[in-house]
């Protein structure tokens, strides 16, 4: 597969036509990537002596044939190709401009990620939580 997690790819066809978002995950066997904000379900959980019930909000695979990846010097979609200069790099096919991968497009992929809470500990999560809004209780 020639997509790479932490692409930025645009959904061409199906019902976030148009919508743009970075690849999060692969998952090759099946031809299948999860686009952030894109293909988005909501599971229901049922509450429990120990915890409420809630909802919670995820995003769901979508074919790999159904994005493109955006070049990074148009904007528009492209198709990825491969050449050989001393080392194999991807190349965008409408500008020809290289595109990161492999450890380059990961720190990207870890740093440009504002969805997931990926590579950082659980005392900055907590941290986080404890500074949102969300988490102070409301006012009367």
């Amino acid at each position: 597969m020639k997509l790479h997690a932490g692409d930025t790819v645009v959904v061409i066809t199906g019902k976030d036509r148009g919508k743009v978002g970075r690849i999060l995950r692969i998952l090759p066997h099946e031809n299948r990537v999860v686009v952030a904000d894109i293909n988005m379900r909501t599971r229901f959980i049922k509450k429990t002596p120990q915890g409420a019930g809630r909802q919670v909000r995820f995003e769901a695979s979508i074919a790999a044939s159904n994005v493109m990846l955006l070049d990074p010097k148009t904007k528009k979609p492209t198709r990825i190709g491969y050449r050989l200069t001393g080392t194999k790099e991807r190349f965008a096919k409408r500008s020809g401009e290289t595109l990161a991968s492999g450890k380059k497009l990961a720190k990207l992929a870890e740093e440009g990620l504002g969805t997931k809470d990926k590579g950082q500990g659980t005392k900055e999560k907590k941290k986080r939580a404890a500074d949102s809004p969300s988490a102070s209780p409301p006012s009367p």
